[in-house]
């Protein structure tokens, strides 16, 4: 009897080890430095000096070489379920689609612009698209 016991002992049955909790998708909030623009399918220098930032209320807001851009009131909305993501951006009388990707500290970003649907993904370009690439801005940068 004491055998039975001590092999029982020996060989304990383990609960199934707890797995990993999947590492969270970087996520969207925070200030992005541009360093790419495509407008209507050109390449547009007007990314110079331009800032966007997400927050975690789910509004944007504009720079401009550091400064905010206007008083506007900006919002966006993000479909979760999407990949890559889905998000609808408002800044005026219309939301525009957008399609986005963040990789570490990179953003790609397409906005359809218009009346245009929702850009197939974050790097599309083309007609009815303005297309971002975005750099993550670090605190005290």
């Amino acid at each position: 009897m004491h055998s039975v016991a001590l092999l029982a002992m020996a060989f304990p049955i383990g609960a199934p080890a707890l797995k990993d909790k999947p590492a969270s998708a970087p996520s969207l909030v925070g200030r992005w430095e541009c360093t790419a623009l495509v407008v209507d399918g050109t390449a547009n220098p007007q990314w110079k000096g331009l800032e966007y930032e997400f927050t975690k209320d789910g509004k944007w807001v504009i720079y401009r070489d550091g400064q905010l851009l206007d008083g506007r009131e900006r919002t966006y909305r993000l479909d979760p379920k999407t990949r890559p993501g889905a998000m609808d951006v408002d800044e005026g009388p219309q939301p525009q689609t957008a399609a986005f990707r963040v990789e570490r500290d990179t953003l790609q970003l397409a906005i359809g612009t218009g009346k245009s649907s929702r850009p197939a993904g974050p790097e599309s370009t083309g007609k009815g698209i303005m297309t971002f690439s975005f750099r993550r801005v670090k605190a005290g940068n």
